[in-house]
C-alpha cells in the first residue's frame, strides 16, 4: 500500500518536473526526496489506522444536527458571525462551543474510529469533568426497545486531541453527542475501506424541525458529567426531536438581538429559560429585557409554541420574584389572546432530596434527569398543543 501511495506522488511530481528547465532539476530531485520523506513520515504517523485499512470522513461531510447557521466564522459555531457587541461577550465567545450538536447516522462499518481536536485547550472545570467540558459521547438505538442505549465516552486529556474505536454492529444507527462546554476545531470519523455513512430516515414522532432552547449554563450542559447527560440531549433523544442549544453560561440576558436569533431557526418549539441570568435585575428591568424579547420573537414566528420556564433549580425549590414576573407574564399574554403558550413553574424541576448539583446549582446527571423529566414534559405539551392552543402543562 505504501508504494502505491508513493507511486502516485512520484508520477505527480515527475509531471510537473517534466514542464520545467532542466537546470532545475537538482532542485526538482530534492523536491522529490522532500515528498518521499514527508509522505513516509505522515504514513508512519497514521500507520495504525492506514493498516486497519481505514476510510476517513471529515465531520463537516456527516449528518448534524445542532448546527442552526452556515454563516459562521468556524464551522461547528452555534450563532452567525453577524452577532454584535449589542449581545454580551460572553455569548460571542461561547458561540464556539457545541453544546447539542450531534452527528446522527447509519454505517455498514463493523468498525468505527472518531478523533477530535477542541477548540479551547481548557479541558475540564473544577466542577465539571473533561469528559463533560471537552468529550463526547455514543449512542446506538436499539431497535427492540425502541430507544437510544448510551455506549462510550470519549475520553479526552490533551488539547492536541483525543480518539476513541468502536466494534460497531453494521446498520445500527449512530449518535454522537459534541461537548458541552468546549467547541471543535476537527472532527473525524474513521470507517472500513468499504463501508459507507448514510443519514436516518424521517423520525417516527414525525417531528423534523429542532427544538429551540435559549438559556443559561444549566441549559448549555453545566455540570454533566458527559454529553449525553445534557438535559437538552436527554429530551432529545426521549422526545425523539432535534435540538438547538443556545445556552451560554452566565450569559443568558435576553438582549433584544437575541431573539432575532432565535426567530432566524425555523424551529418546533422555543425554550426560554434565562431566569437564573437575570435574577439579580430589578424587576423593572427585568421585564423590560423579557417582554420585548417574547414579543419580538412570537411577531417573526407567530405560529411556533413557547415555553416560558421558572429558575432552573433542583435544589431550593419556591419561586423567586423573577419567577413570579415570569408567571404574571404569561398570564398577561394568555389574556390578551396568546396561543402556543407554556408556563413551566420551578417546582416540578425539584428533585426532592438535595442530590441533585454539584455545588447548590448546577446539576449533576441526577439533577439533569430531573430536568429533562420537566422540561421534556413542558416541550411535549407544547409540540402537542400547537394545534390546539393549549397553554399550559394539563
Amino acid at each position: 500500500m505504501v508504494g502505491t501511495i508513493i507511486s502516485k506522488i512520484f508520477s505527480r511530481v515527475e509531471r510537473v518536473e517534466t514542464c520545467r528547465n532542466s537546470t532545475r532539476s537538482i532542485c526538482s530531485t530534492r523536491l522529490k526526496l522532500v515528498c518521499y520523506l514527508l509522505l513516509v513520515s505522515a504514513f508512519v504517523a497514521e500507520g495504525a489506522f492506514a493498516s486497519d485499512n481505514m476510510k476517513w470522513i471529515d465531520g463537516r461531510d456527516l449528518p448534524i444536527e445542532g448546527r442552526a447557521f452556515n454563516d459562521t466564522e468556524h464551522y461547528y459555531d452555534r450563532l452567525p458571525s453577524n452577532v454584535t457587541a449589542n449581545v454580551n461577550s460572553g455569548v460571542r465567545t461561547m458561540k464556539h462551543h457545541t453544546s447539542g450538536m450531534l452527528f446522527r447516522f447509519s454505517t455498514d462499518s463493523a468498525k468505527l474510529v472518531f478523533k477530535w481536536v477542541p477548540y479551547n485547550t481548557r479541558l475540564s472545570m473544577d466542577h465539571m469533568p473533561a469528559t463533560g467540558v471537552s468529550g463526547i459521547d455514543v449512542y446506538r438505538f436499539d431497535a427492540a426497545k425502541g430507544r437510544w442505549r448510551y455506549v462510550k465516552t470519549g475520553r479526552i486529556t490533551s488539547a492536541t486531541g483525543a480518539t476513541l474505536s468502536l466494534d460497531w454492529t453494521p446498520g445500527t444507527p449512530c449518535l454522537v453527542n459534541l461537548p458541552l462546554y468546549n467547541g471543535i476545531r476537527e472532527f473525524t470519523l474513521g470507517i472500513e475501506q468499504e463501508a459507507s455513512v448514510s443519514p436516518l430516515p424521517p423520525r417516527a414522532s414525525g417531528i423534523e424541525k429542532p427544538v429551540v432552547f435559549y438559556g443559561t449554563s444549566i441549559t448549555q450542559g453545566g455540570c454533566a458529567s458527559r454529553p449525553g447527560m445534557s438535559f437538552v440531549n436527554i429530551i432529545g433523544r426521549n422526545l425523539d426531536v432535534p435540538v438547538v442549544n443556545l445556552g451560554f453560561s452566565g450569559s443568558g440576558l435576553m438582549e433584544l438581538e437575541m431573539s432575532e436569533h432565535l426567530a432566524a431557526i425555523d424551529a418546533s418549539c422555543y425554550v426560554l429559560d434565562c431566569v437564573w441570568n437575570m435574577r439579580n435585575m430589578t424587576t423593572d428591568a427585568f421585564l423590560n429585557r423579557y417582554e420585548p424579547f417574547i414579543r419580538n420573537l412570537r411577531a417573526k414566528r407567530p405560529d411556533v409554541p413557547i415555553v416560558m420556564a421558572g429558575k432552573s433549580d433542583v435544589y431550593c425549590g419556591g419561586p423567586i420574584d423573577k419567577d413570579v414576573c415570569v408567571r404574571t407574564l404569561y398570564e398577561r399574554l394568555v389574556a390578551e389572546g396568546w396561543t402556543n403558550l407554556v408556563h413551566l413553574p420551578k417546582d416540578g424541576m425539584y428533585s426532592g432530596d438535595f442530590e441533585g448539583t454539584v455545588d447548590g446549582t448546577h446539576p449533576n446527571n441526577w439533577g439533569m434527569l430531573s430536568l429533562a423529566a420537566a422540561y421534556g414534559k413542558a416541550v411535549k405539551t407544547a409540540l402537542d398543543g400547537a394545534q390546539n392552543g393549549m397553554n399550559t402543562i394539563p
